[in-house]
């Protein structure tokens, strides 16, 4: 018997032979585009025109990701970004960003980590090549390498795929926490409270914006469902998930909603958690200041547009408050990590001296509660700027003298202080599998 949950493991792709060298041989593997599709893009390839190419090619590789993640459900994709009403008849494109797709493209086992990754470097050369100037752009090209590398990347891990099943036990799972009610002995119960911990955080995003949005029968069984899961992996969630539930609680009974604060009320109850309900809103205003930081920092032009969000988030005052912090850590760190081109310059200063004024208490609280599950941050070490500036990072603040409980983490720190990049990548690739429960896959 099944004692966790666990995602669709992907094979490895379609394997395009190492004799596939030239556009028109690889292109014979992609079984999701027209034949004119591949004559297109072949074309344009042989033609030299490979930012054209890459173009054309990069918008039928997105289309496709996420017409193939929409099958799991627009509502639970959104459940997954953290996104309140959404709901099943809203667009897909709307609600996914191109980022959002890869990253749960590899969330749900729709690709590898391996293919996930190369995936984003695609998009990040796709991306950097449309934001140029015309000046810039007479001397700086795709080249015929880099073009060739996408085009495998698409085809193996998207174009020439089969249409697959995706996270089906997950998703049986979801429609039960606001279809039914859950006893305290359901084997979907025990299932989650051994499962890694991608699916406990995910359940707590679908309960706590059930409890905010749904009313009738699914408002019942929602409740019911957090008094019965909330404490069965309490003592496992860390703290971002637990102000999740405070904060929640809080929305609720502000907005006058009876039956939802009175259930999240009792579950707190049985779970001693009202130490994790914020007091005030300026909880709230710090997390819609880093919100905005991060959607900065993932769309376009972000070298220009960060440094206004962190500005504005730095404006708020020199403690943040911790139900925010693990949402303002992730923002700031993003910034100062950077991607593989590199950083906003703008938004450096300012988003340094934020991290500057974090105490090693509050260090310590986001190595050992937030990191742990951050794939936003997490996912960057896997590229040498962003790894150069993580290892510029701890030793500025003296990271890997702090007390770390998780042993994974407490790794990350040690090869960032023995300036080993590659352990560094290591071991940011080993809590990411930790984090979704996947055994590691060769590509």
């Amino acid at each position: 018997m099944t004692t966790e949950l666990a995602l669709w493991q992907p094979d490895s792709g379609q394997l395009i032979p190492q004799t596939a060298k030239t556009p028109k041989q690889i292109a014979t593997y992609a079984a999701q585009l027209s034949v004119k599709d591949k004559n297109q893009i072949v074309a344009a390839f042989d033609a030299g025109h490979f930012e054209m190419g890459m173009n054309y090619l990069w918008g039928k590789t997105v289309t496709a990701l996420k017409k193939e993640l929409s099958t799991v459900g627009v509502g639970l994709l959104g459940e997954m970004l953290g996104k309140v009403n959404v709901d099943e008849d809203d667009d897909v494109d709307e609600i996914l960003t191109t980022r959002d797709a890869i990253r749960l493209a590899g969330e749900l086992g729709v690709v590898s980590a391996t293919d996930a990754l190369r995936l984003q470097h695609t998009y990040e050369i796709v991306t950097h090549f449309s934001q140029l100037s015309p000046d810039e752009n007479e001397n700086e090209h795709i080249d015929e390498v880099e073009a060739l590398a996408s085009l495998k990347a698409c085809i193996k891990s998207v174009l020439g795929r089969p249409k697959v099943e995706v996270a089906k036990k997950f998703v049986e799972f979801r429609g039960a926490l606001e279809g039914e009610t859950l006893a305290a002995d359901d084997t979907r119960v025990e299932m989650l409270r051994g499962s890694p911990y991608f699916f406990c955080k995910l359940t707590i995003n679908v309960l706590m914006n059930a409890a905010k949005r749904n009313i009738g029968a699914q408002l019942e069984h929602a409740l019911a469902n957090i008094n019965v899961i909330l404490p069965a992996i309490w003592e496992k969630l860390r703290d971002a998930e637990r102000w999740q539930v405070g904060q929640t609680y809080a929305e609720t009974y502000a907005n006058g909603k009876a039956t939802s604060t009175s259930g999240l009320k009792s579950a707190l109850l049985k779970v001693k958690g009202f130490d994790y309900v914020p007091e005030n809103l300026r909880s709230e205003t710090f997390i819609k200041a880093a919100e905005a930081v991060i959607s900065a920092h993932e769309g376009l032009n972000n070298f220009y547009n960060e440094a206004a969000p962190v500005s504005n988030l730095a404006k708020l005052g020199s403690t943040i408050p911790t139900p925010a912090l693990p949402t303002c850590a992730t923002a700031l760190l993003a910034v100062c990590l950077g991607n593989r081109y590199g950083v906003a310059w703008s938004a450096q200063p300012e988003a340094a001296r934020v991290l500057s004024n974090l105490s090693q208490d509050r260090w310590q609280y986001y190595l050992n509660q937030v990191l742990p599950s951050d794939v936003r941050i997490l996912g960057k070490l896997s590229d040498d700027k962003p790894v150069t500036n993580w290892i510029e990072l701890v030793d500025k603040h003296d990271l890997s003298e702090l007390q770390i409980k998780h042993k994974l983490v407490s790794r990350l720190l040690k090869a960032a202080a023995d300036n080993s990049r590659s352990k560094v990548k290591d071991a940011a690739s080993a809590l990411l599998q930790d984090f979704y429960g996947k055994t590691p896959k060769k590509s």
